[in-house]
Formats: structure tokens, sequence, C-alpha cells
């Protein structure tokens, strides 16, 4: 049995997702004929995207809805080609709808969102008998599929770098692999999005290699994943870097020099290249994404609020060189201090590192959600009102009114949300943020 993928509107993945909206209920199904085709309208009370299937050795059509139930009668006879209907469950709260048919065909699918004439939300399934396509239909399937959201993972140091060294013995490179990893198995679960890691071993990379293997695979997001040492055993916590030319403080520079010193370890020289004009194009460029970076960054951050101490409550610059993609959104996550005790055997722990994974990822995908690509499976899910459930953690100087301006969503619906007496927070206070 061959499967042709006619138009994905919802990956394997899907599956793992999690929704924050009530499951969306087919109100009816009709099916008519038409000299061409045969058209099947699926009407549902929410809009929902789904995944469409035809497979050949036993003709039929399968249409696949994420968190969908199904509230209308079934036609008891067939109509066209469409011999007859029928319906399952499957695991992950899917809902399958499948069509026999009485012959092979192809088929295209869409989506129409309600509209103010009172029609609700409908999935429009077109079926071509004897595989011949319309014209309509092959020039649906020549529009292009629905991407995942690219995001690079940057393990610092590797090989001959180790990179910094904690009192235990515990080295740089080793630790943040290994939270590297985690990330990517993170992100690739995640519908609609993939990732890709610039280094899978303990092997070094030069500094301006990493970020251009993000750009030659078009990633939409760079991050660079470190664990800072200082002399001091007592300075602890997580932070995020974006590019700067000139760095937010003394430390932020001092740190930039010790990371970007990684090439000359690496065996290659990275100063004294001569300046060019593609350097100022890139330079112009460059701006473009930082406002992105900063954007993403200060999402990672509030969710590493949730795991443990935070060393910076802002978005740090500095002028390191693995950020400076000029085309990529990228951000440097110190994870720990791996020059404290204590999170020296932190960064060790393989739930400690989890919980950064989880936390890096829910800061991307917070901010993925708010700004999806074009063309992504993410922004289809934005458009269809499929929106993860996501939580903020309160710091200082934030105002009720200031978080639901970031998320886009009235101060009276974040406080029914959470049952909140009063406009007032805490610092540490969890906040449920509803779909918008």
């Amino acid at each position: 049995m061959i499967a042709h993928r006619l138009a994905v509107a919802l990956v394997a993945g899907l599956l793992t997702g999690t929704l924050s909206a009530a499951p969306a209920r087919i109100q009816s199904i009709r099916v008519a004929e038409y000299d061409s085709k045969t058209r099947v309208v699926l009407e549902l009370d929410q809009a929902r995207s789904h995944k469409l299937e035809v497979l050949d050795g036993q003709p039929r059509v399968v249409v696949d809805l994420y968190s969908a139930s199904l509230a209308a009668s079934l036609p008891e006879r067939g109509t066209g080609i469409v011999r007859r209907i029928r319906h399952g469950r499957h695991p992950g709260d899917m809902l399958r709808v499948v069509f026999d048919l009485h012959a092979s065909a192809t088929a295209t699918s869409f989506g129409i969102a309600a509209g103010k004439d009172g029609r609700g939300h409908r999935i429009v399934v077109d079926i071509f008998p004897g595989g011949v396509e319309s014209e309509a239909a092959a020039e649906e399937r020549a529009q292009p599929a629905v991407r995942d959201v690219l995001v690079a993972i940057d393990a610092g140091h590797g090989g001959k770098d180790p990179g910094a060294i904690g009192r235990g013995g515990s080295r740089e490179k080793t630790v943040v692999l290994a939270i590297a990893r985690r990330l990517a198995r993170q992100i690739d679960k995640e519908p609609g999005m993939s990732s890709m890691l610039t280094r899978d071993g303990d092997y070094y990379i030069q500094l301006r290699r990493r970020y251009a293997l993000a750009q030659e695979r078009n990633a939409d997001l760079f991050v660079s994943v470190h664990a800072d040492a200082v002399r001091s055993l007592r300075v602890r916590g997580s932070s995020v870097y974006v590019l700067s030319e000139k760095g937010s403080s003394d430390e932020a520079r001092r740190l930039a020099r010790r990371e970007n010193a990684s090439d000359r370890v690496g065996g290659i020289e990275m100063d004294g290249l001569p300046p060019t004009i593609a350097d100022m194009i890139i330079d112009l460029s460059q701006n473009a994404s930082i406002g992105a970076s900063l954007e993403v960054g200060d999402d990672v951050l509030q969710h590493l609020h949730g795991v443990g101490r935070v060393r910076k409550s802002k978005v740090q610059t500095a002028p390191f060189a693995v950020l400076k993609a000029h085309d990529v959104p990228s951000i440097l996550v110190e994870t720990a201090y791996i020059s404290n005790p204590q999170e020296e055997r932190l960064l060790n722990s393989s739930s400690y590192q989890e919980h950064l994974a989880q936390a890096m990822l829910a800061g991307i995908r917070a901010y993925f959600y708010r700004n999806p690509p074009r063309d992504t499976l993410i922004a289809q899910r934005v458009a269809a009102g499929e929106l993860p459930e996501q939580q903020y953690v309160a710091r200082r100087g934030d105002t009720l009114s200031g978080i639901a301006q970031r998320f886009r969503i009235p101060v009276a619906v974040l406080i029914r949300a959470n049952n909140l007496p009063n406009d007032r927070l805490r610092v540490g206070q969890v906040l449920k943020i509803p779909a918008g």
C-alpha cells in the first residue's frame, strides 16, 4: 500500500502537543457530486487544522483532526465516488474520518474560517476519480507544503577546547552538549518544530562555522548553549545574551572575550581579517535580527526563572562572535556557573539538564507562536486558533497590564484565567496565559 501525502496541515508530531482549546465538534458532513469531482464538507464549531492522505491499495481518503469529536450523523449512503464514510479514535486525541471509495482517486483539501454569514468553520475535501486531477487540483498540489520551524542548537566549545572547568573537574563542553541534545529531543517532539545540532560529539567547530551551518540550513533561530565560570565560587545563576559590539557591562565584555578566544584554542585565528564592504552589509542586516533576538531571549529568560536562580534578570548584550549570523535571530544561554560547586553538581544532573531544556523550549515556543514564520505549521495552527497553553513567571517590576500587553490579551481575561483577587503580583508568581 502506497500513501500519497497530498496536503499536510498537521504532522505526526502533533500527537504530543498540548492545546488549551476544548475539542472541536464536527456538526455536519455534506457530500455532493459534481461533473469532475465529489466534494465533502466537514462543518465544525471551531477551527482545526488537518492532515489529508489518499491510500491506493484499498481506495480511500483519510482526514485526521487533532482534538476533535464527531457530533454529526454519518450519511447512510455513498455519493459519487464515495462508497461509505466511517470514523475512529486514534492515540493522542486524534479523530480519523475515512472515506471508502469505489475506485482509485486523487484528492485535495482546504480550510475555510467561519464568516459573517453565520456559516461555521469548514474543511473541504475534493475527490477526483480515476487518478486524473482537474486544473484546480493540480494547482492545489503544486502549493508548497507547510514546513517546521528549524532551531539550530550550538553546544559551546568541544574537542581541544574544554571551555570552563569546575572545581569538581566537570568540563563545560561535556555538560552543554548533554543539554543541547536534550533540547534537540524536546524540540523534535514539538508539533511544527525541528532541530539541528552544530556538533553532536566531542570535536571543535570554528565559531563562524557554527552560525554558518545554521544559515546553510535556513534556520529560524540559533541558540548557543554554555556554562559560565568566574573566580568567585559564590556567583551562580543563568543569563541570556544577544549580540552587541559594545556589550551591556564589563562582565559581558569579559565573557565575550573568553568565548571568542575559542577559535585560537581550536587552532584557527579569528582576529586580523581585513574589513570588507561585505562586512559592512552584514553589519547592517545584522541589526534587523537583533530585535527578534532580544524578544526570544527575553522569552527564554523568563522561563529559566522557573528552573533556578537567574543571574541577570534582563537579556544582556555582548560582542559574541558566535552570534554574528546576520540573518538568523541568535541567543547565547549561560545555563549556570560551572565554577559554583552547587551548580556544577546540578549541571551534571540529568533531571536538571532536562528542566533547562524544557525551559528553553517553552521560551522558544512562546516566541514562535507570537511571531510564526510564514508557510510554517505553527503559522497555520495560530491561524486556526490552536495555541499551546503558556505560563509566565512574574519578575521584579512586572505589572499585570504589562504582562497582558506582552501576550496581547485583555487584563480582565488574565485575571479571570488565574482567579486573581486583584491586579497585584508577587515575584515568582506563576501565571497561566490563556490562548489569545
